[in-house]
């Protein structure tokens, strides 16, 4: 145990220093990739968790929202551009969206999802309680 980062650091990367530079620039990669899964992904009240199911589906939608065109009307609505001809509304206050995936299975839409990446906010914020973890692990309790 070290109190300073690169002390922490040099423990950590002991093995990788004799490999070649290729082997061991690709070991550091790996390295700094489980640190930021790991320290993203734990649960420290701050990110909530959704069923393995949800979060399928939320990175296929994630996947095209991010090809579209964010243009805010104010801070609540936002129009998107879809392939340079769909408009679509998407009210944040109400969570209503004119494609009504939401009103339809509370899974949020590509549209909104596009919405909450240009203004940084987080998508599982937006979720219904019932695809969450902790709600599933409530239920059983």
């Amino acid at each position: 145990m070290t109190s300073n980062i690169v002390g922490s650091i040099n423990s950590a990367i002991k093995v990788a220093r004799i490999l070649p530079i290729t082997a061991m620039m690709e070991c550091l990669r790996s390295l700094v990739q489980k640190w930021v899964w790991k320290n993203g992904n734990e649960d420290n009240g701050t990110f909530t968790q959704v069923s393995s199911e949800a979060e399928a589906v939320l990175r296929e939608i994630f996947l095209s929202a991010m090809t579209y065109e964010v243009s805010p009307i104010n801070t609540i609505l936002y129009q998107l551009k879809v392939q340079d001809k769909l408009n679509f509304l998407v009210n944040l206050l109400d969570e209503t969206y004119e494609c009504n995936r939401f009103q339809q299975d509370e899974i949020q839409c590509a549209h909104a999802i596009a919405v909450f990446a240009k203004r940084g906010l987080k998508i599982y914020d937006y979720f219904a309680d019932y695809y969450k973890t902790t709600t599933m692990k409530a239920t059983y309790e």
